[in-house]
Formats: structure tokens, C-alpha cells, sequence
């Protein structure tokens, strides 16, 4: 006898933090952790609210508040109002297999129930006795889906509840390419398709803003001369940048989160909870004066931090500076001390030039003394005029000698 409908209950769990809500949940009912709305919520001495299973994990890791860093530990954390759990568990929540087809919505705390006993989408244990196999509840009133049948036209065994996959990869079916009405095979159709000449396809940089689209077979003349794709490397890069900033945009926002004072709760509510919405208030209050000095002692290290950067950053350029301007005197004070090296050395090259010239002449002039009686007065009197103009010579290129060996002692002392 096969089982009732209402035994048949699912064995598919549900997971609370996955769930889609029919509306944006308040700021004020979400986790500061997980930033999802409250699971099991509990309080902590300071007033915070977390997920019982968040905050557990965070005290293993730290024994201090994720909010304002006080000092915690696992004694110091008891179960939330009972109004708070309501609150979350009110929330209206989409069926977990509205992607199979369920269009349902129910509060929170009835999804399981909904899923376990209600849901048509839901996975429940095959109706026939001696099938361990799993069926959506929809599909359990009807014969086994995981009985075997032959197929029809490759004569293969295959389950009745993969006839329809298995009729699109049957070797011994064909079907028509609707690009270009060729066919083919069905387990080949579907490489064809990524290859098919007539397909039309779009631009490879569609997604940076190309809106050409064109038969496959066309579409590389088009690829030569697109300047999409020539940015597209660019274009990838700042893609990539722009989806970074955005990761860490989020994350200055998760903690920002954590900083934005909490809404203070109405002042007023009829009936016997104006007391407690007066407690509320009153920590509410507190909570926002802690949160603002918490605030002010970031915003003061930040400042401090910054105005350290500024300093060490002005005294880096002026070290640079004064490095600079160190090696430009060093090569101005080598470039002096190179002159005075140069005008010694040219002061000794003359000084060898004149001795060698005034060995040639005394060389010559032992030989015009033995022709004496036979020179005339101005050939001598020529002879000391050589004399008298090399002298001058010398004397004025030892005088350069001399004022450069000065300057490179100078230089070297």
C-alpha cells in the first residue's frame, strides 16, 4: 500500500540564511556580522543583537564585542526579547524552489513546515515500495519516474524520468540546426552549434558597447576594424579596477555599518509596551553616545595618522632636495679641481716643448759660431732676437704652469 500524501514528507532542508525576502528587511533586524536578518537572535551585556551562531563564532575568535570591542565572553550573552524573534520571524519569504515553479510566500517560521509538508516542488521519497529514489511531490501520486524502459529507438534502458534528457542525446535521433536547416546527430548538434557559420552572434566587445552582429562566418572582417576590440584589453583592465573598488567600497561599507548609530525606537506605543519601548529608547541613547565617541576616537587616530604621512612625505623632499643640490656642488667642485689639472698638464707639455726647441737651437747655433767670420751682424743679431722671444714664451707659460699647480693644491687641501 502506497504511503499517504501527508506521510510523505520531504527530507529537504532548509536553509534560513539563503532565503529570499518579499521585501527589504529593516537595517535594524539584521545581523551585524552576517548582515542578514536575525537567526536565533541574542543580546549581549552591551545591548547588541547578533545571530546566536555568529556571535559564538566571533567570541572563539575574540572574547570582545564585534561592535564597540568591549570586553565579552560567552556568560555575558542571553536570548533577545521575544519580540525581536517575532519580528524576524514575521518576515514574509519566498518558497526556496521558486526557481522549479513554486510561487508561494509565507512568513519565516512557516517555510519549513511549508517545504516539509506542503511544497509540490519539494524532493520526497519515491510512493513505490522497494524505490529509494527521490521525486518532486508533484510527481509522487503517478507511476515510479525511476522505473527502467527501453528507449524507442536505440533500444538502451533508460529511466522514465530520463526519457527527455535522453531523447536529446540519443545517437540514433536527429534534429535540424535552425541556424542553417542542416542535420545532425543529436549528441553532434550541440558542438555544431558552437560553430555554425550562419549563427548569428553579436561582436566580441558587445559588452563594452560594439552593437554589430553579424553571420559567424562575416564576422572576423568586421573583428579587423572594431575599435571595441582594440580597446578591449583597456577597456577588461578597467573592468577589473572598477570591480575591485567595488568589493572594497562594500567592505568600508560593512564597516561603516557597524559605526552608524543605531534608529531610536518610537517613543510612544500603546498598551503595556511603552515601558519597554521607554528601556529602548533609554539604551538606544546610550548606544548612540558610545557609537559617536567610538566615531570621534577613529576619526582623531585617522587624522593623526594622516597628518604623520604629510610630515614624513615633506621631509623625503626635502632630503631630495638637499641631495641634489649636495651632488650638483660635488661636481661643480670636481669640475674646478679637472681645470687646474688641465692647465698643469699643458703648462708641462710647453715647458718640454721650449727644452726640446732650445736644445734644437743651441744644437744649431754651435754650428754657426764655427762660420762666424763669414756671418753678418743681423744674422746674429737675429739669433738672440729667437733667443729673447722663447724666453718671453716660456716665461709666460711657466707663469700658467705655475697659477694651475696653485689651484690644485688649493683644491686638495
Amino acid at each position: 500500500m502506497a504511503p499517504s500524501r501527508s506521510s510523505r514528507n520531504s527530507l529537504q532542508s532548509v536553509d534560513l540564511r539563503a532565503l529570499d525576502y518579499l521585501t527589504s528587511p529593516s537595517a535594524n533586524l539584521l545581523c551585524p556580522i552576517c548582515h542578514a536578518p536575525l537567526i536565533t537572535p541574542v543580546q549581549t551585556r552591551c545591548l547588541h543583537t547578533f545571530c546566536s551562531a555568529c556571535i559564538s563564532l566571533s567570541l572563539e575568535r575574540s572574547l570582545t564585542c564585534p561592535v564597540d570591542r568591549k570586553p565579552l565572553n560567552h556568560d555575558d550573552v542571553t536570548p533577545a526579547p521575544i519580540m525581536i524573534a517575532n519580528l524576524v520571524n514575521d518576515l514574509v519569504v519566498l518558497c526556496p524552489n521558486r526557481e522549479k515553479g513554486c510561487t508561494t510566500s509565507c512568513a519565516r517560521w512557516l517555510v519549513e513546515s511549508h517545504v516539509r509538508e506542503d511544497c509540490e516542488y519539494a524532493t520526497v521519497k519515491c510512493a513505490k515500495e522497494g524505490c529509494d529514489g527521490m521525486v518532486e511531490r508533484r510527481e509522487a501520486e503517478g507511476d515510479c519516474v525511476h522505473e527502467e524502459v527501453e528507449c524507442a529507438f536505440c533500444q538502451g534502458p533508460i529511466r522514465k524520468l530520463d526519457i527527455e534528457v535522453h531523447y536529446k542525446e540519443c545517437p540514433k535521433l536527429s534534429s535540424d540546426c535552425r541556424h542553417c536547416s542542416k542535420s545532425f546527430p543529436n549528441p553532434e548538434l550541440a558542438d555544431h552549434k558552437l560553430i555554425c557559420p550562419e549563427e548569428v552572434i553579436d561582436c566580441a566587445a558587445s559588452h563594452f558597447g560594439c552593437s554589430y552582429s553579424s553571420r559567424r562566418s562575416e564576422l572576423d572582417e568586421h573583428l579587423s576594424h572594431c575599435h571595441f576590440v582594440a580597446l578591449t584589453p583597456i577597456l577588461q583592465l578597467h573592468t577589473e579596477r572598477i570591480e575591485t573598488l567595488e568589493l572594497e567600497n562594500k567592505a568600508i561599507r560593512q564597516k561603516l555599518d557597524l559605526l552608524v548609530p543605531p534608529r531610536p525606537l518610537p517613543t510612544q506605543i500603546s498598551g503595556t509596551n511603552s515601558s519597554t519601548t521607554n528601556d529602548y529608547n533609554s539604551a538606544g541613547r546610550d548606544m548612540t553616545s558610545e557609537m559617536q565617541d567610538y566615531t570621534y576616537h577613529l576619526y582623531s587616530e585617522y587624522e593623526q595618522l594622516r597628518s604623520d604621512v604629510e610630515r614624513l612625505n615633506a621631509q623625503i623632499r626635502e632630503l631630495d632636495v638637499k641631495q641634489d643640490m649636495a651632488r650638483f656642488n660635488e661636481g661643480l667642485r670636481y669640475n674646478d679641481e679637472m681645470a687646474g689639472v688641465r692647465a698643469a698638464i699643458n703648462g708641462l707639455r710647453m715647458q718640454l716643448h721650449w727644452l726640446v726647441a732650445s736644445r734644437r737651437e743651441t744644437g744649431t747655433g754651435g754650428a754657426g759660431s764655427a762660420a762666424g767670420p763669414r756671418s753678418i751682424g743681423g744674422s746674429s743679431v737675429g739669433g738672440d732676437g729667437r733667443r729673447m722671444s722663447g724666453m718671453l714664451y716660456i716665461r709666460r707659460h711657466f707663469r700658467t704652469r705655475s697659477h694651475g699647480a696653485n689651484i690644485l693644491r688649493s683644491r686638495l687641501r
